[in-house]
Parts: structure tokens; sequence; C-alpha cells
């Protein structure tokens, strides 16, 4: 039996990172400033509307760049965001895991650059880190299709449209 895949065009990039910046506070942590652009496909932008709560999982990882594939990452954080749509109300809804912190907007696109704000986020004290070796932080987001309401996951993983990440974003430092 022949598995037969048809691709159609391929979406365009619906997460995107910009002005990403990492700096030593005075306080000797290294920090972390993004912005990331959430772009929603017409599917993912339907379910929301219909009351489906969404999870974007923002990834920062820090590893000394000659580390074995085995070897723990400096520091490791997951951001979990979860936007969503309140009918009865007609607000979005923007809450962090991590925190708990809750904001309303009126708008959709509101909560979603809300949503994709990083300030100040400390990834490790540089006390932690070799000061003599390299290491790569990594960014990445992406819509944890796991988080999702069980009857819609086997759509979303089928579907293109489901699969919203922004290409991981990496740079080399020396603290």
């Amino acid at each position: 039996m022949a598995l037969l895949l048809l691709c159609g065009p391929s979406l365009p990039a619906a997460l995107e990172f910009s002005q990403v910046t990492i700096t030593l506070g005075e306080d000797d942590r290294i920090y972390l400033d993004a912005q990331i652009r959430y772009e929603l496909t017409p599917a993912v932008s339907e379910a929301l509307e219909n009351g489906v709560p969404l999870t974007f999982v923002t990834r920062v990882q820090m590893r000394d760049t000659e580390a074995w594939i085995w070897q723990p990452d400096a520091a490791e954080h997951r951001l979990h965001s979860v936007l969503r749509y309140r009918p009865l109300s007609g607000v979005y809804e923007v809450r962090n895991l991590e925190s708990r912190d809750k904001q309303v907007f009126a708008t959709r696109e509101a909560a979603l650059r809300y949503m994709g704000r990083i300030r100040d986020f400390a990834i490790i004290e540089r006390s932690q880190l070799d000061l003599d070796r390299e290491y790569l932080v990594r960014l990445e987001t992406f819509l944890d299709i796991e988080a999702l309401p069980l009857p819609l996951r086997p759509r979303a993983y089928l579907s293109a449209e489901w699969h919203l990440a922004a290409e991981a974003w990496e740079w080399r430092i020396r603290p």
C-alpha cells in the first residue's frame, strides 16, 4: 500500500522574532529582551474565535558550544502563554502560566503584541558560567498542539495550518 502526500504551497512564517537583545545587567545576570510577531493562520484563527485556548511556548536555551549532546544545558527556560477569546464578553485574554499573570484586551492584535513581548527575562547569572567558554543562546517559539483540546489534536497534527513555529534564533556569546 502506498501513502500519497499532497503538498500545497507552503504557508508564510506565522511566528517571527524581531528586536532580540541579550545584555549583561548590573546585577551580573544575563537578560533577554525580544519581540515575537504572531500571525495566526485561518484554521487557528477560527478555533480561537470559537473559544479554543491556544498555548504558545517560547524556549530559551543556553549551552556551551563545545558541550556533548548528553551534557546538560547551562540554562533552559520554557515560557507558556495562553491566548483565549471570551465570546460572551468579546475580549481576548492572555495568561502567563509561569507567573499566573493575566491581561485582558479588546482586540486580538493588542493581545498578540502583548504576548510577543519579552522584557528583562533573566537567563542565568554570569557567575554560573565559565568565562573562558563560548555559549550558544537559542530562542524558539511554537504553538503547543499537545495543549489543544483532545478532539482537535488529530486535525492539528495533520494540517500544516496548525504547525506554527518561528525559525529558531541563535546567537553565540562569550560572557
